[in-house]
């Protein structure tokens, strides 16, 4: 019989440490980390074990758990044929000591070696007051008062001894500061590992779990828990080979945790689901809307204010509630792969084959999935951006698995050539992916000459025109698609207007992303032989005034 205790829905305590139930035996259950479920941000770890549970009642005790432990989400689970569960208690427990074995460890350690440290700053010290003794013997000026006097045949043997005396004290020196050095550059690792491992915490959590065994027996027994710091990331690589037009794109977990706990043997999956505290649907108010009361004339305001000023100094004193508070929510190839499970709303990831992760933050990588895709590629410029050529690849993203967003290390023809972010791959949408400048493609900005100036004898107005050409020459050996983006200016004001000039190259696709004014000219370069976008548009508006420019970063402030 499988029996699973959600902890705060049935019985959940807060116990002091100390605190002890009368309960007819303690059997303490040691439990490993047998799997872990990690979320962005957050895991859920569960340990798991064999409890022998005599007959009667017993309470089952799981210790040394982190203190950091959420208790909502406390799960305890026994499953055995005559075994029933009853109420759970959560207990903190102080331990006097650091709780994590490689936080405690390294302390030890770094309190070892600078004891150490003062030890030989003692001998250096030591050495030192030495030193400062035999010169100033050896500087007591002859005929002093002070100065002992030396037998004419004992004095080779005083500065024989001298000598030897304060070369010894100055190697003493010199070797102290020796290990002085190593010790230093020890305590200095030393620190940098506990700032991986450090949790801080001298407390621990203990569960407590009531059970009436019918008879003897073995239970298999698991406690789940949630914890915070732990987390992970995609890491995504893409390969594009540009003869074959093919993409490879090895998909990585990149996975850390400091829960102060290590990960032994674990059997690990990684989901996308993204808990919230409230994942409610928002819910809005009513609207209204009202006209202002005018204000009244300033003879009445001042003699409504004199008023008020009487009725408050008249008035007993009395505390005025506070006003109530206001929260604002912010919503805001070759290789073993992992083995993937997914709904229409999550992913999860399992991990080939058990894993271990030390708590020390540092990220390791897993792989998640190779995938491979044919591509189109094609060059894209946008020349008031920039005279280079971009290199994009094209395709249909045809899965039904979502591939979330994430960075991008970027490889062409087996050259890294940076990292770019990319937006989230979903089915039947188009993916494009940048794969650096382009170097067989040349491109020249030719500005031709203009018409602009005043215009009208009535009603004057100021012209602007521009003419541009965009002359692009491929150096490939075959035709490649190139695909050229600019602008024209969009009008806000009825007396502006913009108007594109007879001669110039119309537009493939206008509005280009949705942004007004963006246009996008698709063609066809043919080896080594240039060809040309004509971008001509005028912009006239009212003599004597000034034209003021904004830009949008999206269609939805620019409709605003």
């Amino acid at each position: 019989m499988r029996q699973r205790l959600a902890a705060p829905f049935l019985c959940l305590v807060l116990v002091p440490a100390g605190v002890s139930t009368c309960l007819a035996a303690d059997v303490s259950a040691d439990l490993h980390i047998d799997r872990v479920t990690v979320y962005r941000q957050g895991a859920v770890v569960t340990r798991a074990g064999e409890v022998a549970i005599p007959a009667g009642s017993n309470r089952l005790i799981v210790r040394g758990l982190p203190a950091s432990i959420d208790s909502k989400t406390l799960r305890v689970t026994v499953e055995g044929g005559s075994v029933q569960l009853g109420g759970v208690e959560l207990a903190k427990i102080n331990e006097g000591k650091f709780v994590s074995e490689a936080e405690r460890e390294l302390r030890r350690k770094i309190e070892e070696t600078g004891d150490q440290r003062v030890v030989i700053q003692d001998d250096v010290n030591t050495a030192e007051t030495q030193l400062k003794l035999l010169d100033s013997l050896a500087a007591n000026p002859v005929g002093s008062t002070t100065r002992a006097s030396i037998d004419g045949a004992n004095l080779g043997t005083v500065l024989t001894t001298m000598a030897t005396s304060a070369g010894a004290a100055r190697k003493r020196v010199r070797d102290a500061h020796l290990r002085l050095r190593t010790l230093d550059r020890e305590l200095e690792k030393m620190k940098a590992d506990l700032a991986k491992v450090a949790t801080q915490s001298k407390q621990s959590t203990e569960v407590r779990a009531s059970v009436e065994a019918a008879g003897a027996a073995t239970a298999n027994l698991a406690v789940s828990y949630t914890i915070e710091n732990a987390g992970w990331d995609w890491i995504y690589q893409a390969r594009l080979d540009t003869a074959k037009k093919r993409i490879s794109l090895d998909r990585q977990g990149s996975v850390h945790q400091g829960s102060g706990e290590d990960w032994k043997n674990v059997v690990l999956t990684l989901t996308t689901a993204l808990p919230a505290d409230d994942v409610a649907t928002p819910r809005i108010n009513s609207l209204f809307l009202d006209l202002q009361v005018p204000p009244p004339p300033r003879s009445e305001a001042l003699g409504m204010m004199a008023k008020r000023s009487r009725d408050v100094l008249g008035a007993p004193s009395a505390v005025a509630a506070p006003p109530a508070e206001l929260q604002e929510v912010m919503v805001t190839g070759g290789r073993r792969q992992a083995a993937a499970s997914s709904t229409d709303y999550i992913a999860e990831y399992k991990i080939p084959s058990r894993v271990s992760l030390s708590a020390d933050r540092e990220p390791r990588l897993y792989p998640i999935a190779e995938d491979e895709f044919e591509v189109d590629l094609v060059a894209r410029i946008v020349p008031s951006a920039s005279h280079a050529a971009h290199l994009e690849s094209v395709f249909k993203y045809q899965s039904q698995l979502p591939i979330e967003a994430g960075q991008l290390e970027l490889y062409r023809d087996g050259a890294f050539v940076g990292e770019a972010e990319t937006q989230a791959f979903l089915p039947g949408a188009e993916v494009r992916m940048p794969f650096g400048a382009d170097e067989r493609i040349r491109v020249a900005v030719r500005n031709e000459q203009a018409q602009s100036g005043q215009r009208g004898v009535i009603s004057k107005q100021t012209v602007k025109e521009t003419r541009q050409r965009f002359e692009v020459t491929s150096y490939h050996p075959g035709p490649i698609p190139v695909e050229i983006i600019d602008r024209i200016p969009v009008s806000k004001n009825a007396d502006i207007h913009v108007e594109v000039l007879k001669g110039a190259t119309e537009a493939t696709v206008k509005d280009f992303e949705g942004k007004p004014g963006l246009l996008l000219w698709k063609l066809d370069a043919p080896p080594q032989k240039a060809v040309s976008i004509r971008h001509y548009y005028s912009v006239q508006y009212p003599s004597g005034r000034e034209l003021e420019q904004s830009e949008a970063d999206t269609a939805v402030d620019a409709a605003e």
